[in-house]
């Protein structure tokens, strides 16, 4: 098939994009639902009435994976008043791109619960993208701050 790129221009091109991500990157926090593990199976799990619940019987263990992303803040970060206060609390959105690793691990083992960003919460609210450079492929995802 014919191309507009010899395979040297393109190879120029995914190592200029490779070395963009580097350069931007920095780390996110992305936070699953925790695994459930019930220390004795034989301990009744559904409590019914005048029976008191055995918090020690389970446990829950975190599941969190550390990721590089080139994280991008839109500009129009919004304020909101807390209540009656003179308080404002910032919420806006960020769009982070990310490698196939952390997409795996975002899609994959469960939900999703938040993604961690400077010690800042945010939730996803959108769908996974794939932009496609030549061979390689970034996931695009867009992020919400948590209220």
């Amino acid at each position: 098939m014919a191309s507009l790129l010899t395979a040297t221009q393109k190879a120029n091109f995914e190592k200029g994009i490779s070395n963009l991500f580097d350069t931007f990157k920095q780390d996110i926090i992305v936070y699953k639902e925790p695994k459930v593990v019930i220390t004795d199976i034989n301990k009744p799990r559904v409590f019914g009435y005048n029976e008191n619940s055995d918090i020690q019987n389970i446990n829950y263990i975190p599941v969190t994976g550390v990721f590089s992303a080139i994280v991008k803040y839109k500009r129009d970060q919004k304020e909101e008043r807390l209540g009656d206060t003179a308080n404002l609390i910032d919420y806006g959105q960020v769009d982070i791109k990310v490698k196939s690793d952390a997409n795996d691990f975002i899609q994959n083992n469960g939900a999703t619960i938040n993604i961690s960003i400077n010690d800042l919460m945010f939730k996803i609210v959108s769908s996974q993208s794939v932009r496609r450079y030549i061979s390689s492929e970034y996931y695009h995802y867009i992020l919400e701050r948590e209220r």
